[in-house]
């Protein structure tokens, strides 16, 4: 259950007072959804964020900190804590997912397919690189099409791996409120919720706090809580990843 929770944590998501820009030829650049996504995304050389976690499913709660560290379009390095020591680190490539359970003396090592395929969710490792900067997680923002602009808060939509991706849009502080994708005819849905924003030096803003519900049959109902207490941008850091010669496993 550990590598499950610990996967799908992997796994490790407008009304405004000034004038609108007119792209000429084009919509205005704050009716645009490919326009504002945009403007909106987080793209860091580096990344490093530690956190506190709570993550509850249908048979364990588990709870403690994580630091998660980025290196655009390269690397995701993750390490779970718990009462002081780590009990898990992850490793995740653009071509490869490594793991090394602590508690165990176990070490794992799979394609970076293995989330989608073992758990049946839309994803790789851009995808997650986007959610943990608090991006839309997508390669294409074009093919939007907001179905609401009824309150502050619009929805966009699109088609995404056999079902519908739906981002809900501050349009008065311009940035993501949440992000769900459904597959209804297989009852899989993931959902995920931002608050706490702060600025950024680059004027930029960060999302502290995350709250993520996914349900499949693969994973079952999965709750994971994620709160960010320090964040750094910019800086390079360790992404260190050696496989202690006492631990079992294979490549």
């Amino acid at each position: 259950m550990n590598k499950l929770v610990f996967s799908s944590f992997l796994l490790f998501v407008f009304l405004s007072c000034s004038p609108k820009i007119i792209k000429k030829g084009g919509l205005a650049e704050d009716d645009n959804p490919s326009l504002f996504l945009k403007k909106a995304v987080l793209a860091p050389e580096w990344m490093e964020g530690k956190c506190q976690l709570q993550m509850e499913s249908e048979d364990s709660n588990l709870s403690g900190q994580g630091i998660i560290r980025i290196r655009r379009d390269s690397a995701i390095w993750v390490s779970l804590r718990k009462l002081g020591f780590e009990v898990g680190r992850a490793l995740i490539l653009k071509d490869s997912f490594f793991y090394l359970n602590r508690l165990n003396n176990v070490f794992e090592a799979h394609p970076i397919s293995f989330i989608k395929e073992k758990y049946q969710l839309p994803g790789d490792f851009l995808h997650l690189q986007a959610l943990l900067l608090g991006n839309a997680p997508l390669d294409d923002i074009s093919d939007f099409t907001v179905t609401n602009k009824e309150s502050f808060e619009w929805q966009l939509q699109k088609s995404m791996d056999n079902g519908i991706l739906s981002l809900g849009w501050d349009f008065n502080n311009k940035r993501i409120s949440a992000i769900d994708w459904g597959q209804p005819s297989s009852n899989k849905y993931f959902k995920m919720k931002f608050g706490d924003y702060k600025a950024l030096e680059s004027k930029q803003q960060f999302s502290y706090f995350r709250d993520l519900n996914i349900q499949s049959a693969e994973t079952g109902n999965l709750h994971v809580v994620l709160s960010f207490n320090q964040v750094q941008f910019n800086l390079p850091v360790s992404l260190r990843f050696d496989i202690p010669q006492r631990y079992s496993g294979s490549y």
